[in-house]
């Protein structure tokens, strides 16, 4: 214990004695210098000595080589993204990630920032690293849901395990209520379900690449619900040019039974790299319907775009033009709203990659764009996995409820939660963590247990090898979070054990004045799994108040 206090006191003297202002000022002009050579693996420029026996000794060699390094980092790590906490990661971890960082900046072609030497930067992080990490420590067992929910099973026609990524609650046009209209990757198709018609079929709509979200729109403007597909085109992380943006236009019905002819197959835009999102609305004012675009891309590619309707050649089919708004890469979505209440369309993105950010961007009505910061997290490594817009605390503006359980890359994490991201009328945003949830995907609001407020439901999806773990303590793999206290929310368990949600969606499927859920299955690897269903219907038990 006292050498731990030692060692902190050491490293508290050491920050105190480093000059303000590490990171460079956006508004300093940079002066171009000579391309840096690649950096030094000379292990000679260790300040550990490995060998060393005195504790003392060795905390004082570790803690002048962090005092003497954390400018440099932070440094250079600054001049593209908040610095990592080295607690993030184990020391055997952050060799890869350390000469990813160098990678980077050699790729990126900058020469402006001093580069340090890579031996001191990696062991900077890893005498500071986590030694034994555990999710468990972070993970809490909730209690079981006060509101019950009836499980039942949607299963579409494919024979491959599910890839549901993502559900909308649709007015289609068809039949005499919403459907349940989802995208299902394995398979390419777009796929229909009326919840309160079981004895109808679930349908498909129409078949694409690789589709991951959906939106309805009348894009032609003849009367009928169209489809606006956003087609990642490659799912695993790359820079590929296989996304798309595809219309799926309704056409009059010629026999109820064949609801896959309904619809045409249009391709408005290809040669895209991961379409993450696509969003329609008039931002122009114009009077006709444009696409908002998110292109997640990966390390090359990525932005956002506007596809500017540019009106018809042809008959019924537009023509758009593209105008960049943003050239980051990482964007996960972009909800549009009227944020400021001007009259005009803007809308907030997610912006993930190292990013890991909240941004809302205001519309000047002619379809241009200012940015402005709502709230970023502390850890480039942070997982933003999804937002969505809500008045969560009934004052009668918008707040985001926000998710961070990305497991794709770097596993489960003990930050991994579920998060409110409170509009307090200026900005940024306050933050709320509202419950810890590894491989937290998704989560949406409605009033769940009747009371008059909204509580919140959130889905988790887990890929690697920490499920083992994370199961071992009953973690939630659906949580509903009952409101229980204006702004304070009560975490319940609904499902654990099963972390295979993408995505879900709220409503009043069976039309009973009782908000439902329904969550999606995305099911990569393991045996044989045909048997998943696509989607499981959380139809709300609850009593009558």
């Amino acid at each position: 214990m006292l050498r731990i206090l030692f060692f902190q006191t050491l490293l508290f003297l050491g920050a105190c004695a480093c000059s303000v202002g590490c990171r460079e000022s956006s508004d300093s002009p940079s002066q171009p210098q000579p391309r840096p050579s690649p950096p030094s693996f000379d292990r000679n420029a260790s300040e550990i000595d490995e060998g060393a026996t005195d504790p003392i000794a060795d905390d004082l060699r570790k803690a002048k080589l962090i005092n003497r390094m954390r400018p440099q980092v932070e440094k250079f790590c600054g001049g593209c993204h908040v610095t990592p906490p080295p607690q993030d990661s184990t020391a055997a971890e952050w060799v890869a990630q350390v000469d990813q960082m160098f990678m980077f900046y050699h790729s990126s072609g900058r020469t402006d920032l001093p580069l340090p030497d890579r031996n001191a930067v990696l062991e900077f992080f890893q005498v500071q690293a986590a030694e034994h990490p555990t999710l468990t420590a972070g993970i809490e067992s909730y209690p079981p849901s006060p509101v019950a929910f009836d499980h039942v099973n949607v299963t579409g026609a494919g024979h491959r395990p599910p890839g549901v990524t993502n559900i909308q609650w649709l007015d289609l046009g068809l039949r005499d209520s919403p459907a349940l209209v989802y995208c299902d990757i394995g398979t390419g198709t777009v796929m229909a379900h009326w919840p309160g018609d079981p004895d109808q079929p679930t349908v498909r709509l129409g078949t694409v690449f690789q589709p991951v979200h959906v939106e309805a729109c009348d894009l032609d403007q003849d009367g009928n619900q169209d489809l606006i597909i956003a087609d990642i085109g490659e799912f695993n992380a790359n820079d590929s040019d296989l996304g798309q943006v595809v219309w799926l236009r309704r056409r009059a019905p010629t026999d109820e039974s064949d609801l896959d002819a309904h619809f045409d197959k249009t391709v408005l835009l290809d040669g895209l790299s991961r379409v993450a999102d696509v969003r329609p609305g008039d931002f122009d004012n114009d009077g006709d319907i444009d696409l908002l675009v998110a292109e997640f891309g990966w390390r090359q590619t990525g932005r956002i775009f506007l596809m500017v309707n540019e009106g018809s050649a042809n008959p019924g089919v537009p023509q758009f033009s593209i105008r960049e708004i943003d050239d980051r890469h990482g964007p996960i979505q972009v909800p549009t709203l009227d944020f400021n209440r001007d009259g005009h369309l803007d809308f907030i993105a997610l912006i993930g990659q190292e990013h890991e950010c909240v941004e809302v961007f205001l519309n000047d009505g002619k379809g241009s764009f200012t940015p402005e910061r709502l709230w970023t997290a502390s850890n480039p490594g942070y997982g933003s996995s999804g937002i969505e817009l809500v008045d969560l605390d009934g004052d009668g503006d918008t707040d985001i409820l926000y998710t961070n359980g990305d497991s794709f890359d770097r596993g489960a994490k003990p930050h991994h939660s579920v998060q409110w991201l409170e509009n307090t009328g200026t900005l940024p945003f306050e933050h709320h963590l509202l419950c810890s949830m590894p491989g937290a995907m998704v989560a949406k609001a409605g009033d769940f247990d009747g009371d008059g407020d909204l509580d919140v439901i959130a889905a988790a999806l887990l890929v690697g090898d920490d499920l083992e773990e994370v199961n071992s303590v009953d973690s939630s793999s659906i949580a509903l979070l009952i409101q229980d206290a204006p702004g304070h929310f009560q975490p319940t368990q609904v499902e654990s054990k099963s972390h295979q949600h993408l995505t879900l969606e709220v409503g009043d499927f069976n039309r009973d004045g009782k908000v439902d859920a329904a969550v999606g299955n995305f099911v990569r690897h393991g045996p044989s799994q045909s048997a998943t269903p696509d989607l499981i219907l959380l139809v709300n038990e609850a009593e009558d108040e």
